[in-house]
């Protein structure tokens, strides 16, 4: 089985990937390593080679061991939502980012088996990737009228129909779905005021969206610093933002809008030379395509094989934070408290920071903690009905974009 393993992966990489080789680490006197201390603070830097070889341990061989034991044991994945009925009787669900997907179900299905292993308690779950949902599921939503019809605590990504008004009306202000605690916020989640002061909705953690240059493609062009810097006439059929087929991600038309209104969405438009799925802008630029500059997750940002071609640019007013956002129903906060404690624990916060997405846990070190972000702000999503005015944005922004 192909699992892809080699010397330059970290620790950290390994574990979040396949947590079932801790014992082979343990097994070979490398247990601190995989310890949870140390997967806070040494794991996420420190390479499998440069461990081995520290400790005179063949690589090749200790590969081998890792990918016997994957084959032995592996950690099957959390299920898909088999349809839009089946959620009902779900305890869990999660709509991920792409890049969170996998190592939040890696992580989540270990948790879950060790749960039930040490607990006996069997939690109904599903975990999706936003994409696959973002447009059938987030509908179907806006037709549900009853509590009893969603899950227990969800799990959801990006601006979407739970931070609408129809939702927030029906379910967030009787007190059907509310967040779960404040969690303690570092610099840049503080500074960005991104957790919610009333505690209705728990931010998980962000999709950090940067600006990713092929300087090869640059045309002597002065590299941006700012999300205004994307606007001007210099980068006119230049850029790529997420998008296809009639549609466009609102985690960058949603800031534009709120911070250069019209005339923004319209110099946006005019710049953009197409939309891509994240994986295709990575495929684009690996293959030096057209476009200059390239809006997408940092997490694919770190993914692009040819560094040497690119600049990432964490623009000076922060990246775009798209948050991932967990809401529970009141009466399950007790029954479900192991699974909601290690959801907003420091943990799994460890792993998604590990990941490129940024947590609100001042303790958690990770090079994305230390990074400005740029939020929408709550009182922006509360007076405005997100659903309505995505809407209005495409109106203005899809005549005048590819």
């Amino acid at each position: 089985m192909p699992t892809d393993i080699h010397a330059n992966l970290k620790i950290y990489e390994i574990i979040q990937r396949f947590p079932q080789t801790r014992s082979v680490f343990a097994a070979n006197g490398l247990g601190a390593l995989v310890s949870d201390d140390a997967m806070r603070v040494l794991a996420p830097f420190l390479t499998l080679g440069t461990a081995l070889k520290n400790r005179f341990i063949n690589i090749e061989a200790f590969i081998e061991m890792l990918e016997s034991t994957i084959a032995r044991n592996p950690v099957i994945d959390i299920p898909g939502l088999a349809s839009m009925e089946a959620q009902k009787n779900l305890s869990f669900l999660g709509l991920m980012p792409c890049g969170l997907k996998m190592p939040f179900s890696r992580a989540f299905t270990q948790f879950l088996n060790e749960l039930q292993a040490k607990e006996g308690l069997c939690i109904q779950s599903a975990v999706e990737g936003n994409v696959n949902q973002e447009l059938s599921y987030y509908s179907y939503v806006d037709t549900i009228e009853f509590r009893d019809e969603l899950p227990d605590i969800i799990v959801s990504a990006d601006f979407n129909v739970f931070l609408g008004h129809r939702f927030y009306t029906h379910f967030v202000v009787p007190g059907h779905f509310t967040g779960y605690g404040a969690l303690p916020a570092g610099p840049n989640f503080s500074d960005a005021q991104i957790s919610d002061p009333k505690n209705e909705y728990t931010i998980l953690c962000v999709n950090p969206l940067v600006v990713v240059a092929n300087l090869d493609k640059l045309e002597n062009r002065d590299l941006p610093h700012t999300w205004e810097d994307l606007l001007g006439p210099v980068w006119e059929k230049s850029l790529i933002i997420r998008g296809g087929d009639g549609f466009y991600c609102h985690a960058v038309l949603l800031p534009t809008f709120k911070a250069f209104g019209n005339p923004g969405l319209k110099a946006l438009a005019g710049n953009v030379l197409e939309g891509l799925h994240p994986a295709q802008m990575v495929n684009r630029i690996d293959n030096n395509g057209p476009g200059a500059l390239y809006v997408m997750p940092a997490f694919f940002a770190d993914r692009i094989l040819h560094q040497d071609r690119i600049k990432v640019i964490w623009p000076d007013d922060g990246a775009l934070a798209s948050p991932v956002i967990l809401q529970v129903k009141p009466e399950k906060k007790e029954e479900l408290k192991p699974v909601l404690d290690y959801l907003v624990g420091s943990e799994l916060a460890q792993i998604l920071a590990g990941a490129g997405f940024p947590v609100p846990h001042a303790a958690v070190t990770a090079d994305v903690q230390a990074k400005p972000l740029k939020w929408l702000g709550w009182d922006f999503l509360r007076q405005n009905d997100l659903p309505a005015l995505n809407v209005a944005i495409d109106k203005i922004f899809m005549p005048l974009a590819p």
